[in-house]
């Protein structure tokens, strides 16, 4: 027997597979069209922080234009203003608002980040209002979507809010000092109390839970209450408002403005809301000041044009330029 022979006889027969038949090739797991779609965000994701770089020297470059033409830098105090007012009053300060964030397991990636964008929304109506409120973001899970979004902007542990990781506001305040504003409840708030903290639930659901947070203040024994709004104006639509507007409302009328001028001011105009009719007369309106007609001109409907915050603090022009971005990679 010669040696061709014998290594026949020892190696043994190939078995066809998909991997080595002739004229396949081995399956993947995603599409080249899914696999495409990762490529680019990867390299969005790494030109993200160059793209926050560009967009400080932008500003930087906008604040000495404003300086050199003796325009205003900034609408509000900045946030070193703001820490420096709070402390000098020792903390105690008109408003007290906690966003409850603990509804981060019933919401949808997308809504997820409209969350954390309208909480960016309530940040900077904070800072710009002529009297800032104690802000805190209550109920964050370490590590959870919640949390996960609010770390994809630079420098937002730098923002004057407290943050409170895995505590809810139950465990962060006094029960008897909490009032969860829902618009279910028969309380309607009427005044705002000194000493009190009003929670907003920071849920997007498209009224997919309707009631929900209504339900949770109760079984946990807080007392609830609603806007005024029903009382005050009348509206076309519902009376439901988003958390930010829910917010804006209550620094507005924290800063001595009366419900029915706070109302018509900050909820949007597609809401068709007009003054109540009492006994054939229409309430009226207090008239703005120069600085507040000012404020109203520069309102958060154009973020692009507004936002004009610190280096170290996020932008809202960024972030929308960004999940557009975003949202046409994974279109494409």
């Amino acid at each position: 027997m010669d040696t061709a022979e014998q290594a026949l006889e020892v190696m043994p027969p190939a078995v066809l597979s998909l991997s080595n038949c002739p004229g396949t090739t081995p399956g993947t797991p995603q599409s080249k069209n899914q696999l495409k779609k990762q490529r680019k965000l990867a390299e969005f994701a790494e030109l993200r922080k160059l793209r926050r770089e560009r967009e400080r020297e932008k500003k930087k470059q906008k604040r000495r234009e404003a300086k050199e033409q003796g325009l205003p830098i900034r609408t509000g105090p900045s946030r070193k203003e703001l820490k420096k007012r709070q402390a000098a009053d020792g903390g105690q300060s008109a408003l007290s608002v906690a966003i409850d964030l603990e509804y981060d397991d019933l919401m949808q990636e997308r809504d997820i980040a409209k969350c954390v964008k309208q909480c960016l929304r309530i940040y900077t109506i904070n800072r710009r209002s002529a009297q800032p409120g104690k802000l805190h973001f209550t109920g964050i899970r370490s590590n959870g979507p919640i949390h996960e979004s609010f770390m994809k902007n630079d420098g937002w542990e730098n923002w004057h809010v407290e943050y409170h990781f895995d505590r809810n506001h139950t465990a962060v305040f006094d029960a008897r000092q909490l009032v969860y504003l829902t618009c279910e409840s028969d309380q309607v708030l009427d005044k705002l109390q000194p000493g009190c903290t009003y929670v907003i639930g920071g849920l997007v659901d498209h009224n997919h839970f309707k009631g929900l947070c209504h339900s949770r203040a109760t079984e946990a024994g807080l007392a609830t209450a609603r806007l005024p709004l029903s009382e005050h104006v009348d509206m076309k639509t519902r009376a439901v408002l988003s958390t930010y507007h829910v917010f804006e409302l209550l620094t507005k009328v924290a800063a001595g403005q009366d419900w029915t001028t706070a109302i018509l001011d900050t909820i949007p105009m597609r809401k068709g809301a007009k003054a109540k009719v009492i006994n054939g007369e229409e309430q009226q309106v207090q008239p703005l000041e120069q600085d507040e007609d000012l404020e109203q001109s520069q309102r958060l409907e154009n973020p692009e044009e507004r936002l004009e915050a610190e280096p170290s603090e996020p932008s809202l022009a960024a972030i929308s330029s960004e999940t557009a971005n975003e949202s046409k990679l994974l279109d494409s």
